[in-house]
């Protein structure tokens, strides 16, 4: 995952940082899935893997954080990575490019220290389906994030850590790092985001290392029951 947007922006820019870690398309959730396809008189879909094996254990380790994070969120997001199997434009309304059907998975995360959390992610959580009778789509693992804030506030920063798939899928780590100064960033009109950088030198020379903290994820693979 390359982490070239800004480190701090608006709410509005939300859906942009989140796609730079997805495929370049038009995306929408499920939601959005089961509707269509209960419209056009299918079986609605259900697209989850009701009894997933194939495990991955996450530990996320917080180093020189600038103060807690009493808010957090984690989620395992899986797209529809075949667009053939999707409807041409000239099915859709107005001609347009069917959009890629992706899943956030919310992953319960324990904490097992002030600094560790432990989560699991299944790369077989979901089911590839025939959604549009066009072959069956097949479904991938992008990432793994967590959103994470000070106490939930609206105004604090939302930090957004996260680990691509081939390092997760490969048991490797991934360090991001994050400067302290975005931890008081306050705005009561727009909520501040921050995801980080994967890179230490993005921050230039001015910025030292004491200025900084990290998230770092490690994964490991879950033997197969």
């Amino acid at each position: 995952m390359t982490r070239n947007q800004p480190r701090s922006f608006a709410a509005t820019a939300m859906l942009l940082a989140l796609a730079a870690c997805s495929p370049p398309d038009s995306r929408t959730d499920m939601n959005a899935v089961i509707s269509s396809t209960a419209d056009q008189g299918g079986a609605p879909a259900s697209a989850r893997n009701p009894a997933p094996k194939d495990a991955y254990r996450i530990t996320m380790t917080l180093k020189d954080a600038p103060g807690p994070f009493a808010w957090m969120k984690a989620l395992a997001q899986y797209d529809v990575v075949n667009k053939e199997c999707l409807s041409p434009p000239k099915d859709n309304p107005g001609g347009r490019t069917a959009p890629v059907p992706t899943d956030d998975v919310e992953i319960p995360l324990q904490k097992i220290s002030e600094t560790e959390y432990v989560g699991t992610v299944y790369a077989d959580q979901m089911l590839d389906q025939d959604y549009a009778g066009r072959g069956v789509c097949h479904w991938k693992l992008i990432q793994f994030r967590v959103h994470m804030k000070a106490t939930g506030a609206h105004e604090e920063t939302l930090f957004i850590p996260s680990i691509p798939d081939d390092k997760l899928l490969s048991a490797s780590t991934e360090r991001v790092f994050f400067n302290k100064i975005s931890y008081s960033h306050r705005d009561s009109q727009y909520e501040p985001i921050d995801t980080g950088e994967s890179d230490r030198s993005k921050f230039g020379p001015s910025i030292k290392d004491t200025d900084l903290f990290t998230v770092t994820f490690a994964s490991e693979k879950e033997a197969t029951p």
